[in-house]
């Protein structure tokens, strides 16, 4: 993962839940709506962090196995349909076609080589196995640099382009927009920061935005908030 030290995500851990999207329904919703219907015996969730998701799809779909490089992250996870495992998605420790669907949700950011991980995923799905996904990406991929440097922390949020090329390895690829309107930041950055000077260079930043990032947006500010609608990029494919 990119450098981001075990103290990082121990302190994420303790109000991950907290940041809006991460257990907003209708987000949710829209995720599980590719699949469906289907079912499925085997499922992985590369990424799981506190099961915040892995909760209501082990309960739609059943019991699920789900790996984290965070013990912290993993170690708030208390399911007993979820099989939390500390590990890397870089090298997942599952053999070929092991699982019939793999998801990962938000993830892709943090990872040292997002192709390295699509290919594992890849090799441990089951012939005709459904790989479910989803990604905050610009507003725009116009605007791709602007919105690295708007969010900071030398992340780099991919494009739809981007994701689609990683997704070629598979097959029937679908996919879609799904917009979480007037998310706060302040909530984002009360449960993400690691001190306030990040938060306060975070803050400056969004307000030195272009016109085209704000009408893309849909930006507006409040007395004592910043208020922008987040893209998630939702894409499925089949091995």
């Amino acid at each position: 993962m990119k450098n981001y030290s075990e103290n990082y995500w121990a302190k994420r851990a303790k109000s991950y839940n907290k940041t809006s999207w991460v257990k907003n329904e209708s987000f949710i919703d829209g995720f599980l709506e590719m699949i469906g219907h289907k079912s499925f015996s085997n499922i992985l969730e590369v990424g799981i962090g506190t099961g915040a998701l892995a909760k209501i799809i082990s309960e739609k779909k059943g019991p699920l196995i789900g790996i984290d490089i965070s013990k912290e992250m993993i170690n708030k996870i208390n399911h007993n349909k979820i099989t939390p495992i500390v590990g890397n998605a870089h090298d997942l420790p599952f053999e070929d076609n092991t699982f019939d669907l793999i998801y990962m949700r938000n993830v892709i950011h943090y990872l040292d080589d997002p192709k390295k991980v699509f290919s594992e995923i890849y090799r441990c799905l089951k012939s005709n196995g459904t790989y479910m996904f989803s990604q905050v990406v610009p507003p725009n991929d116009n605007i791709s640099t602007e919105y690295d440097w708007l969010v900071g922390r030398d992340i780099h949020y991919p494009t739809k382009n981007e994701i689609l090329k990683l997704f070629s390895i598979f097959n029937k690829i679908n996919h879609n927009d799904f917009l979480l309107e007037n998310q706060s930041i302040s909530n984002w950055l009360n449960n993400t920061c690691q001190n306030e000077e990040e938060k306060q260079k975070i803050i400056d930043r969004h307000r030195k935005t272009s016109k085209d990032y704000r009408k893309m947006a849909n930006y507006r500010e409040s007395e004592d908030d910043i208020f922008v609608s987040i893209r998630h990029f939702m894409v499925s494919g089949e091995k």
